[in-house]
C-alpha cells in the first residue's frame, strides 16, 4: 500500500513585498487556492494543512482554507520552523511535506518524486533545492519530524527558524539529506513563485492563458510565462 503524506502549506497575509498575496486573485481563484487544487492531484496525498499564524490578520486566510476543506493549524509568526514542528506534533506526523504558499504553480508530479525519494531512502530531509535545479516556486521538502525537532533544539537563531530548512543545508554533515535533481539545467534562473507585484502580474496573465491552470505541467507554466515576458 502506498504511504500517504501530509502537505503543510505555509502562508500568512503579512508580506512586506506583496501584502496579502496568498489571497490575491488570479482570475477567479486566489493564489493559495490554486496551490491547494494542484496539490490535490498528488498520488501521495493524505491531507493538506494550512499552517498560518495566530495573528488576527490571518483569520481571513484561515477561514478561506476551512471553506476549501483544508485543515488549519495556527502558530508562531517568525519562528516558522517552530510552527511546522508544532503542527506536525499536533497532527502526529512522523514526516510531512513542506510547501510554500506563494507557489501557485507547484507541480504535484515533482512533489511526488520528492516524496518517492523520501520513502525510498528515509533521510532527515528529501528536497529538490539542495542544490536547486527546479524553478523557484516548484520547491518541495519532505521532512522528518524528529529531524526538525532536533533543529529547533539545536538553534534559536531566527535567521534559520524563519526559513525552516536553511539550517539543514548549512550544516549538512549533521543530517542525512537526499536531493532530487531535474537532470539538466533547463530550469536554471527560472522563478514561477509570487513574491512581488511583477510576479503577481505574470502569474495572473499565465493563469488566464493556460488551458487548465490546475492540471498544467511546470513546463506548460514556464512556456506561458516566457510568452508573458515577450508580449508587446
Amino acid at each position: 500500500m502506498r504511504e500517504k503524506a501530509a502537505f503543510v502549506v505555509l502562508a500568512r497575509l503579512a508580506s512586506t513585498r506583496l501584502p496579502r498575496k496568498a489571497l490575491l486573485d488570479l482570475g477567479g481563484m486566489p493564489i493559495i487556492q490554486l496551490a491547494i487544487e494542484r496539490l490535490r492531484r498528488s498520488k501521495h496525498l493524505n491531507q493538506i494543512i494550512l499552517a498560518t499564524t495566530t495573528s488576527p490578520e490571518d483569520d481571513l486566510l484561515a477561514d478561506f482554507a476551512k471553506d476549501l476543506g483544508v485543515t488549519v493549524f495556527r502558530g508562531a509568526g517568525e519562528d516558522v520552523a517552530g510552527r511546522c514542528f508544532a503542527c506536525a506534533r499536533q497532527h502526529r506526523l512522523e514526516w510531512f511535506v513542506r510547501i510554500c504558499g506563494d507557489s501557485p504553480f507547484i507541480d504535484p508530479e515533482v512533489v511526488d518524486r520528492v516524496i518517492d525519494l523520501y520513502l525510498s531512502e528515509r533521510p532527515d530531509i528529501a528536497t529538490n533545492v539542495h542544490p536547486r535545479s527546479f524553478p523557484i516556486g516548484c520547491s518541495a521538502e519532505a521532512i522528518s519530524t524528529t529531524a526538525l525537532q532536533r533543529l529547533t533544539i539545536t538553534t534559536k537563531d531566527l535567521r534559520y527558524l524563519e526559513h525552516v530548512t536553511a539550517f539543514f543545508y548549512e550544516n549538512e554533515s549533521m543530517y542525512q539529506i537526499e536531493n532530487l535533481h531535474a537532470g539538466d539545467d533547463r530550469y536554471e534562473g527560472i522563478s514561477i513563485a509570487v513574491d512581488t507585484q511583477t510576479d503577481y502580474d505574470r502569474a495572473a496573465w499565465v493563469f488566464e492563458h493556460l488551458d487548465d491552470p490546475v492540471t498544467a505541467s511546470v513546463d506548460d507554466v514556464i512556456e506561458m510565462a516566457d510568452r508573458w515576458g515577450g508580449k508587446s
